[in-house]
C-alpha cells in the first residue's frame, strides 16, 4: 500500500514562517515517516517534507512554482496512493495546504485520516493495510 502523508511546512506561522521554522516542521515530519517505516516495512510512504529542501522550496521561493501549483502537484501524488494521513500536532489546526489535500482525498474517495500522535497513525495504518 502507497499513503500519502500531509503535513504542514509553514505551519501556524503562515506566509511570516521562517527557513528555520519550516525546515523544523520538515525534520518532525520526516522523522515520524522514518518510524512509520521501520514498522510498516510492507508500505510505502510519500512525504513532501522529503522533497522540499531544495528542489520545491527552491522552484517557490525563486518564482518557478507558486504555492497553488505545488498542491495541484501534490494532489496528483495523492491520487496514486491508496490512502493518506495528516498530521495535525497538539495545538494546530487542520488549515493551509493540508485542507487542501484533505479536501481532494475526501471528494475523490481516498481514505483519508488525521492524526496527533504517531499511535494514532499506527493504528489507522494497520486497519488500513489488513482491510487490503
Amino acid at each position: 500500500m502507497r499513503f500519502y502523508i500531509s503535513h504542514s511546512i509553514r505551519g501556524k506561522y503562515g506566509k511570516d514562517a521562517t527557513h528555520t521554522q519550516m525546515k523544523a516542521n520538515c525534520d518532525a515530519i520526516i522523522a515520524i515517516a522514518d518510524q512509520l517505516r521501520e514498522i510498516f516495512s510492507v508500505a510505502e510512504f510519500y512525504v513532501p517534507a522529503e522533497h522540499e529542501f531544495p528542489p520545491v522550496g527552491y522552484f517557490l521561493r525563486k518564482g518557478y512554482l507558486t504555492p497553488e501549483q505545488a498542491l495541484e502537484i501534490d494532489c496528483e501524488i495523492i491520487s496514486e496512493c491508496d490512502a493518506m494521513i495528516v498530521y495535525v500536532p497538539e495545538g494546530d489546526v487542520l488549515q493551509g495546504g493540508r485542507k487542501i489535500e484533505w479536501d481532494y482525498a475526501f471528494e475523490h474517495g481516498i481514505p483519508v485520516f488525521i492524526f496527533v500522535t504517531i499511535e494514532q497513525a499506527i493504528s489507522w495504518i494497520t486497519h488500513q493495510i489488513l482491510r487490503a
